[in-house]
C-alpha cells in the first residue's frame, strides 16, 4: 500500500457510540455514527477488506459503515468468510442514512472463502453508507413517536435505564380496566435485528389508528410495548446476539444482569400479561431464515391460539408475502423449556394464552422485504389479531367467527358451486343478513359474485364485488378477490368498453403488495378481453406484462400465446422470436423432465414452440413429441394433441 491506514477509536460521551475512522489515499471508511460497526483489515488499491466488530459477542454478521472517496470509480468491499451479505446484497444510503434501498445481487460475489460487493462511486468526495440490513435506530423510533404526538391513545414512559444510562421507552396503547386484557410486544433483544422493528412499527401504528381494527383492538386490549430492549447495543452498533456472558434474550432467569430485562419481568407480573409477542430476525439468509416464522414454547393452548392467529394472518397479510410458519418447540421434548428466553418465560406465566417469538427475515429473495412492506405486514398482524378468536384456559371463547369456519364455507362453496348452483346460492345468500358477522357477509358476497360470473350475470357480480371493495371490514384477501371478480365480470361482458376495463384494471393493480397470481390473473383477463375483440396489439401488451408474475411452467404457454398473436397480426419475425424464447426458457426443464403435471405442461409447450417454427426438422419434432408421450404424468388430452399436430406436419 502506498499510504498506511490510520486507525483510531473515539468514544463519544453523548452517544457512547463506538466510532471508527479509517483511511487510505482514495477512500476513507467511517463508522462514527449511531449504529456504526466495522473493522478494517487492509486496503489494497480499490479493494477494501473489512470485518464486523464483534466486541462482546461471538462470530455473527452485523456491520454498518460509511465510505467516502476522493477519487471516483469502482470499489470492492470484501467482508471475509460467509455469511456477511444477505440475499438482496447490502443496504445502501446516499443521504447519510435517511433513506435506504437494497443494492441488489448483481454487484455481489459469494464464494466459500469470502463475500464481497462492489459499488461505482460517480462523484468526487461522495459519501455512501452500506449496511448488512436496513438500519432502525433511535432516530427512527423518535420519528414514529413524533408522528403520533397528540394521539390520545398513546402514553410514553420510561421502562428502565440501561447500564449506560439511556432511557428504554415503554409505550402503552389503550387503558387497562374491566374486560380489557393485557398484551406485551417487544423488539431488539438482539440489537442488530432491525427489520423486526419496522414490522413492530406497523403493528403499533395500526393499534393507534382510528381504523375499525384500531378501535376494536383498544376496546379489548391494553398494549404495552418495548420497541428497543437492548437500547445500548442498538445505538452503539453492537450485534447484540450471543454477547458474553449472555445476551438480553437469555437473561430472563432469576437474577437478570440487564436492568431492562428485570423491568420487563416486573411489568409482566404487575400487569398480568396474558399475550406476548417478541419481534426478532433470524440468521442472514438461506432456508427458514428467509421466511417469517414463529418460535417459542409450544404449550397446547398457546399452540392452538397461535395457529388460529396464523390463519387470520393468512387473510390479512400483504398477499405478496408468505404466511408465517408455526415452529413452536414441542414441550414434551427433553430440555424444551428454557425460561431464560423471553417467549418461554412469558409462556409459563399464570394465565398465559399466547406467547411467541416472531422471526422476521432481514429480507427475502422474492419479494425484497423493505421498510414499507414490513410495516404493512405489521399492520396485517394487528388486523388479524383483532379477528382472532382466542381460547382461554377455561375453554371460553370470544364472540366471533373462527378462521376454520370461514375457510370451511369458502371451501364448501368453491368445490361444488358449478355443479350445484342453486344449493350454493341458497347457502351463501342466507349469510348476507345484518345479523351475520361482517367478515362472513363479505365472504358470502364474494362467493355469490363468483357464481354470478359463472352464470354470465355480470352486472350482479360487479355489484356484489363492489360491496366488498367499499367495506372496511373486508380482509386483505377478500378485497383482492373482490377486485379481480369485478375485473373478470367486466372483461367477460361483451358490452364492456375498453376504457372501463382499463380503469378497473388500474384500480386492481393499486392494491399494495398483491400476490403474483393475483397480478397474473388481472393481466390475463384483460389480455383475453382484447384478444376476443381481435385487438391483438393491446392483448400482447398485457400478456408480456403478465410473464414476470407467473412461474416457469406458465411462461412457455404465454410466449407461445404471444407467438400466435403475432401470427394473426402477420408479424412473422416477432412470432419466431417468441417461440425461440419458449425454447430457450424450457430447454433445460424438458431435457431433465420433472415428474409432475408442470413438467408435462412444459414438455407440451416446448413441442408446440418447435411445431410453430416451420423450419424445424421432423426428426427434432418427433424427439420432442416423445418427451410428452413418454411423460408419466402427461394427460391423455396432452398426448392426443401432440400426436395430432405431429401427424399434420408429416
Amino acid at each position: 500500500m502506498k499510504n498506511p491506514c490510520s486507525v483510531f477509536l473515539l468514544i463519544l460521551p453523548v452517544f457512547l457510540t463506538h466510532c471508527l475512522c479509517l483511511s487510505a489515499a482514495d477512500i476513507k471508511i467511517n463508522a462514527s455514527f449511531p449504529g456504526g460497526n466495522i473493522v478494517l483489515s487492509k486496503i489494497e488499491g480499490s479493494t477494501v477488506y473489512l470485518n464486523p466488530d464483534l466486541r462482546e459477542g461471538q462470530p455473527w454478521f452485523y456491520w454498518y459503515f460509511e465510505a467516502e472517496v476522493t477519487k471516483p470509480g469502482k470499489y470492492i468491499f470484501d467482508l471475509g468468510k460467509p455469511q456477511k451479505i444477505g440475499v438482496q446484497g447490502p443496504a445502501i444510503s446516499i443521504d447519510d442514512g435517511k433513506s435506504w434501498r437494497w443494492l441488489g445481487k448483481a454487484n455481489v460475489e459469494l464464494t466459500t472463502s469470502s463475500e464481497r460487493f462492489s459499488h461505482e462511486f460517480s462523484v468526487l468526495n461522495q459519501r455512501v453508507r452500506f449496511a448488512v440490513a436496513i438500519p432502525y435506530l433511535q432516530e427512527n423510533l423518535d420519528h414514529f413517536l413524533k408522528n403520533q404526538a397528540g394521539n390520545k391513545h398513546l402514553q410514553i414512559s420510561e421502562l428502565a435505564k440501561t447500564r449506560s444510562g439511556r432511557t428504554v421507552e415503554l409505550l402503552r396503547i389503550g387503558n387497562p380496566g374491566p374486560g380489557v386484557e393485557t398484551m406485551l410486544v417487544t423488539a431488539r433483544h438482539h440489537a442488530c435485528e432491525s427489520m423486526a422493528s419496522y414490522v413492530l412499527e406497523g403493528f403499533l401504528g395500526e393499534a393507534l389508528s382510528d381504523s375499525y381494527f384500531g378501535v376494536e383492538f383498544r376496546k379489548r386490549y391494553a398494549l404495552f410495548a418495548v420497541p428497543m430492549v437492548d437500547k445500548d447495543g442498538v445505538q452503539n452498533g453492537d450485534q447484540g446476539k450471543n454477547r458474553n456472558p449472555h445476551d438480553h434474550n437469555r437473561d430472563y432467569g432469576e437474577n437478570p444482569i440487564f436492568p431492562e430485562i428485570r423491568a420487563i419481568q416486573e411489568l409482566a407480573h404487575l400487569q398480568k400479561i396474558r399475550y406476548s409477542v417478541d419481534f426478532h430476525c433470524p440468521a442472514l439468509r438461506g432456508d427458514i431464515h428467509e421466511a417469517f416464522h414463529f418460535l417459542g414454547f409450544g404449550l397446547p393452548l398457546i399452540k392452538q391460539n397461535l395457529n388460529e392467529w396464523i390463519q387470520w394472518i393468512r387473510e390479512e397479510r400483504p398477499q405478496e408475502i408468505m404466511v408465517p410458519i408455526n415452529l413452536l418447540v414441542d414441550p414434551s421434548k427433553a430440555n424444551a423449556l428454557d425460561r431464560r428466553i423471553n417467549s418461554h418465560f412469558m409462556a409459563t406465566l399464570e394465565g398465559a394464552m399466547l406467547s411467541a417469538t416472531l422471526e422476521v427475515p432481514y429480507t427475502q429473495s422474492r419479494p425484497a422485504l423493505d421498510p414499507e412492506m414490513a410495516r404493512a405486514y405489521g399492520a396485517g398482524l394487528l388486523r388479524a389479531w383483532v379477528r382472532t378468536v382466542f381460547r382461554s384456559p377455561e375453554s371460553k371463547a370470544r364472540t366471533g367467527i373462527s378462521s376454520t369456519e370461514l375457510s370451511a364455507l369458502r371451501k364448501e362453496f368453491l368445490n361444488v358451486y358449478k355443479s350445484k348452483p342453486k344449493e350454493m346460492e341458497t347457502l351463501v345468500s342466507c349469510y348476507l343478513s345484518k345479523e351475520t358477522p361482517a367478515v362472513v357477509q363479505l365472504e358470502s358476497a364474494n362467493l355469490l359474485a363468483t357464481l354470478k360470473v359463472h352464470q354470465s350475470k355480470f352486472a350482479e357480480a360487479r355489484e356484489l364485488a363492489q360491496t366488498v371493495i367499499k367495506d372496511e371490514h373486508a380482509t386483505t384477501f377478500q378485497l383482492s378477490i373482490a377486485m379481480v371478480l369485478q375485473l373478470e365480470a367486466l372483461c367477460k361482458d361483451s358490452s364492456s368498453k375498453p376504457r372501463d376495463v382499463n380503469d378497473t384494471f388500474e384500480r386492481a393493480m393499486k392494491i399494495p403488495y398483491s400476490a403474483n397470481d393475483y397480478k397474473a390473473k388481472a393481466h390475463e383477463l384483460v389480455a383475453d378481453f382484447y384478444r376476443q375483440r381481435k385487438m391483438y396489439k393491446e392483448a400482447t401488451t398485457f400478456t408480456k406484462n403478465q410473464i414476470p408474475f407467473v412461474p416457469i411452467h406458465e411462461k412457455g404457454r404465454l410466449w407461445n400465446r404471444l407467438a400466435n398473436d403475432y401470427d394473426l397480426m402477420q408479424m412473422p419475425a416477432e412470432a419466431l422470436d417468441a417461440r425461440r424464447k419458449t425454447l430457450e426458457l424450457l430447454k433445460a426443464a424438458v431435457e431433465n423432465p420433472e415428474i409432475s403435471i408442470f413438467g408435462a405442461m412444459m414438455a407440451v409447450e416446448y413441442f408446440e414452440a418447435l411445431y410453430g417454427i416451420s423450419s424445424t426438422p421432423i426428426s427434432e419434432l418427433e424427439a420432442a413429441s416423445q418427451k410428452v408421450l413418454n411423460h408419466k404424468v402427461a394427460t391423455k388430452a396432452m398426448k392426443e394433441r401432440v400426436l395430432k399436430l405431429l401427424s399434420e406436419r408429416k
